[in-house]
């Protein structure tokens, strides 16, 4: 089992990073910090354009997360998925036997809504784990 926490180096996403160290560390159980980083949209050369750039920014702030969650004493790695953040988190889920998915939940910011919508609200729909949303 894990607890599998969306992390996009957000403020929201830095909470629910928190929140989920903190629980890895009570429950003793592996974090899995994921990133998903496909933008919204259809394919094409302008798609994996705005995709590698995503990929460029996100990666360092997950590597980050997953460097804090290590120095506390937690045993972590990411994953960074060709997907969007709802998918990414619901495949990573599955594969790691998830006790529990940790989401933020706040003011994501224009452009973060606009590319990824709100992964909270349809993380609570849609999760067969249980999802602990953490709201800034």
């Amino acid at each position: 089992m894990s607890i599998v926490v969306g992390y996009d180096g957000g403020d929201s996403s830095g909470r629910a990073l928190e929140a989920a160290i903190t629980l890895a560390q009570d429950l003793n159980e592996p974090l899995v910090i994921v990133c998903g980083v496909a933008p919204a949209g259809g394919v094409g050369e302008e798609y994996r354009a705005v995709e590698d750039a995503v990929v460029e920014v996100l990666a360092p702030a997950v590597e980050q997360a997953v460097e804090l969650a290590r120095s506390r004493g937690v045993t972590a790695d990411s994953v960074l998925v060709d997907a969007g953040p709802v998918d990414a988190l619901e495949a990573v889920a599955e594969e790691r036997s998830a006790r529990m998915i940790v989401v933020g939940y706040g003011s994501a910011g224009h452009i973060r809504a606009a590319l990824f919508g709100a992964v909270a609200h349809r993380m609570f729909q849609r999760s067969t784990a249980p999802v602990l949303v953490v709201h800034s």
